[in-house]
C-alpha cells in the first residue's frame, strides 16, 4: 500500500455522509483512515447495492484510503472482502495487510448489550460476536479489533447492569458471561498476535495502556489518532 500519514478512527455510529461531512470539516485529505468499528454499515435503511460505490468516490475525491472492521452495530455480512474498492474497503476478520513496513490485523465483532432493543437482520445479527480463529492469530506489529481484552473492559456499571437485568427478567442469564468470556478471547487474541501496537474502540471512553511491550490504545466515539509506525530494524 502506497506510503500516506494513517490515522485511526473510533466508533461514529453514524451515517457515512455525515462521517465525510466531519472529515472536511477537519480537513483531513491525503491520508489513509483505519476504523474500528460500529458504523452502521449494511443497514436496510441507509445501505443499499450503490452505497459502496457512492463511498468509494467520495473518499476518491479527498484522496483518502478509507478501511473498516466490523463493529457490533455494524451488518457482519457486507464484511466477507467484497467491498474492496480503490478508496473504501469493509475488511473480512483476520486480513492481514503490509502498511508502510508493518504488517496489520483486522479482528471485528463484539456483542451488543442492548441486543435486545434491537431488530433481528435490520440492526442486529446473531454473528455479531467476535470470532477467535488461532489458525489465522499469526504475529504482526499493529492488531486492531473491535473490542478489546480484560485490561480494557470498564468496571460494571449501573448501565451494563440495567441490561443484563433486562435480559435475566425474559429467562436470560448469560450476558455477563458473554461478556467475560470475549473479553478473554481478546486476551488469547493478543498472546498469539503479540503485537507491538493495538488499536480498538467499543467502551465508548479513551484510553492508553501499556503491557508487555504493546501500547494499547482505546478509542471514543469519533476519537482520531494520528498512528506513528514502528517498522521492524
Amino acid at each position: 500500500m502506497k506510503a500516506r500519514p494513517t490515522y485511526i478512527l473510533g466508533d461514529h455510529h453514524s451515517n457515512y455522509d455525515d462521517l465525510i461531512r466531519a472529515l472536511l470539516r477537519r480537513g483531513l485529505r491525503q491520508c489513509r483512515i483505519v476504523h474500528v468499528g460500529d458504523g452502521e454499515e449494511g443497514y436496510p435503511d441507509t445501505w443499499d447495492d450503490d452505497t459502496a460505490e457512492r463511498l468509494d468516490k467520495a473518499f476518491g475525491s479527498l484522496d483518502i484510503d478509507y478501511l473498516s472492521i466490523r463493529g457490533n452495530h455494524s451488518n457482519p455480512h457486507v464484511f466477507d472482502g467484497s467491498v474492496n474498492m480503490p478508496n473504501f474497503k469493509l475488511l473480512a476478520d483476520y486480513t492481514r495487510l503490509e502498511i508502510d513496513g508493518e504488517t496489520w490485523l483486522f479482528v471485528g465483532g463484539a456483542i451488543s448489550i442492548d441486543r435486545l432493543n434491537r431488530i433481528p437482520n435490520e440492526t442486529w445479527w446473531i454473528e455479531e460476536e467476535m470470532i477467535l480463529d488461532e489458525s489465522r492469530a499469526q504475529p504482526v506489529d499493529v492488531l486492531v479489533s473491535h473490542s478489546g481484552p480484560t485490561s480494557s473492559v470498564p468496571s460494571v456499571s449501573n448501565f451494563l447492569l440495567e441490561y443484563i437485568h433486562y435480559e435475566e427478567q425474559i429467562g436470560c442469564d448469560t450476558l455477563f458471561d458473554e461478556l467475560r468470556d470475549e473479553a478473554i478471547r481478546h486476551d488469547r487474541l493478543f498472546e498469539l498476535v503479540i503485537p507491538r501496537q493495538w488499536y480498538h474502540g467499543h467502551f465508548h471512553t479513551s484510553a492508553t495502556l501499556e503491557i508487555d511491550g504493546c501500547t494499547i490504545r482505546q478509542l471514543d466515539v469519533a476519537e482520531l489518532v494520528k498512528h506513528q509506525p514502528q517498522p521492524r530494524t
